[in-house]
């Protein structure tokens, strides 16, 4: 099942809506704990300031209860209902309501200094306020304990209010950060949108370069995709020049062996006709070698060869690649030799490409530098981490205008007796190169070297 991937789009606003969220829900939490906590002192300072009061009109009015209209007053004041009692040093009641709420143990009464807590009176939630203090005005001075307690239906509705003023506030500034963070996203994309909307409307042919202005932050995906249209131009004009010239090496052979086979057909002699097949045979093993090349060089420009890679001993590889020349060469009265001074020489490579290679160099030296007569040597040596390896034959060398166009592709010397495929050293270069080596050439009338240079796997073993 195909995973599903999220939008670069709906990545981004998640990674910012959802943080955003996460931190308006802490900060209304915050708020509401910060506005309890605010509206708390300023309702425990107004029933100081109420106590204070009441005291005050308790005293005056010598123990009288307070007047209606200052009750009524401080209950539409607060929207709670107020409740007191004050008591003298012999704890008698001098003025109020009975049974105020106690006192939690856990507190410490001191003169002067007020206590608030909150309790239950007559089946409601109360703030209540206690205080001792001296009074020298009356008649007889001295000690009272003075309770105030109020109901809080006013203060949670103030609390109410706040928080749910907060909680509006905070979704107004959601709403509008997500908005704003929606069509900044939405700007933001816009470059990548255009340019995907110029890639969708490419044919499949056009692979030219994408030329459009794009933020510092796109410009290396926009470079990449042009060094890969780059690099498919190229691959698509070598394959399209591969098969032409291919089409072009193939079309005489199978010319040939269609002419010699029709010579053959027509021939009045079963002698004549035996000449006329060998040659057909001939033809077309060079048509079949021809073919053969192709195929590798094809192969090997899908770089697919290093799958194939393992430990390999160069020198055995030599030995069994040489071995298949023996006969070639003694036909063509050369003399093939193989030097090495190292029992074996590790490297990590394809076996099978590795050894074409190395087999399409001696048959070039034996095609070309040896043709009717010579020495070709084959040389091994291992030097520090690397193996070299050199193919030598003592011919009349390449003219020194064809030197750099060897490892072209159908490239040979037209004045050359024998005539070749003009892949095998094409082929051979690409394959070292696909090993992390290096193939070269040096000529002179004395002669052609070929040098192939390759990273050794570990010092030699002896």
């Amino acid at each position: 099942m195909e995973e599903k991937i999220l939008s670069l789009r709906s990545r981004l606003l998640l990674l910012i809506i959802l943080p955003l969220i996460f931190i308006v829900s802490i900060g209304t939490v915050a708020l509401y704990f910060d506005s309890q906590k605010k509206s708390q002192e300023i309702f425990d300072n107004l029933l100081h300031t109420i106590s204070q009061v009441i005291l005050r009109d308790a005293v005056l009015s010598d123990g009288d209860l307070l007047t209606e209209q200052l009750l009524e007053t401080l209950t539409d004041s607060l929207n709670d209902q107020i409740f007191y009692q004050v008591r003298n040093e012999n704890n008698t009641l001098f003025v109020g309501y009975s049974n105020p709420p106690g006192i939690p143990n856990k507190l410490e009464i001191k003169p002067y200094q007020p206590i608030f807590y909150d309790s239950n009176y007559l089946d409601q939630s109360v703030r209540v306020i206690f205080s001792r203090e001296f009074i020298s005005s009356m008649k007889d001075p001295g000690w009272v304990n003075i309770y105030v307690w109020q109901t809080r239906i006013g203060q949670r509705q103030l609390l109410l209010e706040l928080a749910a003023d907060a909680f509006v506030t905070m979704i107004i500034m959601l709403i509008s950060t997500a908005l704003i963070v929606w069509f900044g996203v939405q700007y933001g994309l816009k470059p990548l949108l255009e340019l995907q909307s110029a890639i969708r409307k490419r044919s499949a042919d056009d692979i030219s370069e994408i030329k459009r202005a794009v933020p510092k932050e796109v410009s290396s995906l926009l470079n990449s995709m042009n060094n890969l249209f780059s690099q498919l131009r190229k691959a698509f004009i070598e394959k399209d020049e591969f098969i032409a010239n291919a089409a072009h090496q193939l079309r005489n052979p199978i010319a040939g062996i269609q002419s010699q086979a029709e010579a053959a057909e027509r021939s009045k002699t079963l002698e004549s006709m035996k000449i006329r097949i060998k040659d057909v045979a001939i033809a077309a093993k060079k048509t079949s070698r021809l073919t053969q090349q192709l195929l590798s060089m094809e192969h090997v420009s899908q770089r697919s060869i290093k799958s194939e890679f393992k430990n390999l001993d160069l020198v055995k590889l030599t030995q069994e690649i040489l071995t298949k020349f023996v006969l070639k060469a003694d036909k063509q009265n050369v003399n093939l030799s193989l030097d090495f001074n190292e029992q074996s020489i590790q490297i990590i490579g394809s076996e099978t490409y590795l050894g074409e290679a190395i087999d399409n160099l001696i048959d070039n030296a034996l095609l070309y530098g040896c043709p009717n007569g010579g020495e070709i040597n084959v040389e091994l040596k291992l030097e520090s981490d690397s193996a070299l390896l050199f193919v030598k034959d003592n011919g009349s060398g390449i003219k020194s205008e064809l030197i750099d166009s060897v490892f072209d592709r159908f490239f040979y010397d037209s004045e050359a007796n024998s005539h070749g495929s003009g892949l095998g050293l094409s082929i051979a270069k690409t394959i070292i190169e696909l090993h992390e080596g290096s193939l070269t050439l040096t000529s002179d009338n004395k002669g052609t070297c070929l040098s192939i240079k390759l990273p050794a796997f570990y010092n030699k073993v002896s």
